[in-house]
């Protein structure tokens, strides 16, 4: 499976060189930021609630640089370096050694450097000052800050991943976005879907549990071009 995601990584960064040498024009850059409503899926999830966990979504941050570079007529290619914040939060009751109930809650962060490369056709409306656009892309994620928290009776402790705590978190997490947004001049705003396709954490007994996020984008671009 690693072998396979090393591969299509590779293949996506061949293809953006590609694009790069021979066919892009300018490149506009600039900044984007904004909220992400983060959670995890998968059938590993689906056993936790049906298992009695109530899995509710964490609202964190994303921001990053942007480049955007026009391959065509109404279309662009789009990529980023950004820090996006992931996570989840668990929560349960459970019965203790006196047969008292408690609530145990289980927070996740998973803060990673994100490489969401995306091609982007913007809508032709001259009608209009603002100008619609859509997309769809993959994205490479890698995990720099992470770590997650357990609160059982008012009693916090922070651990980090390892087999011994909880598992490992994969080295690397391949997805991808649909983008949607609009812009007008240098300011744009976006809304963007994403879901990872391999895993979140390097582990045997939990190897189906993805990210899946909705951010609220807002971003500027230089009046500049390189």
């Amino acid at each position: 499976m690693k072998t396979k995601v090393y591969l299509l990584v590779l293949l996506l960064l061949l293809l953006v060189a590609g694009l790069q040498s021979q066919t892009l024009t300018q490149v506009n850059l600039g900044v984007i930021g904004g909220l992400n409503f983060a959670n995890f899926l998968g059938d590993d999830i689906e056993v936790l609630d049906d298992g009695g966990y109530d899995i509710e979504g964490r609202t964190l941050g994303h921001i990053g640089i942007i480049g955007n570079a026009a391959i065509a007529q109404n279309l662009a290619l789009q990529g980023e370096i950004t820090f996006s914040m992931n996570g989840s939060k668990w929560e349960a009751n459970f019965f203790d050694e006196e047969d008292e109930e408690d609530e145990a809650t289980l927070t996740h962060s998973i803060n990673m450097l994100q490489l969401p490369v995306s091609a982007i056709y913007t809508l032709n409306l001259p009608e209009l000052a603002i100008k619609p656009y859509l997309g769809a892309g993959l994205s490479a994620s890698i995990p720099v800050s992470s770590g997650f928290s357990v609160e059982i009776g008012g009693v916090e402790k922070d651990f980090d991943y390892n087999e011994e705590n909880f598992a490992e978190l994969s080295s690397f997490v391949l997805g991808y976005q649909l983008n949607l947004g609009m812009e007008y001049e240098r300011y744009f705003c976006e809304i963007r879907y994403e879901r990872s396709f391999t895993p979140v954490f390097d582990d045997k007994d939990i190897d189906d549990i993805f990210y899946h996020n909705l951010k609220l984008l807002v971003g500027f671009r230089f009046d500049s071009n390189f």
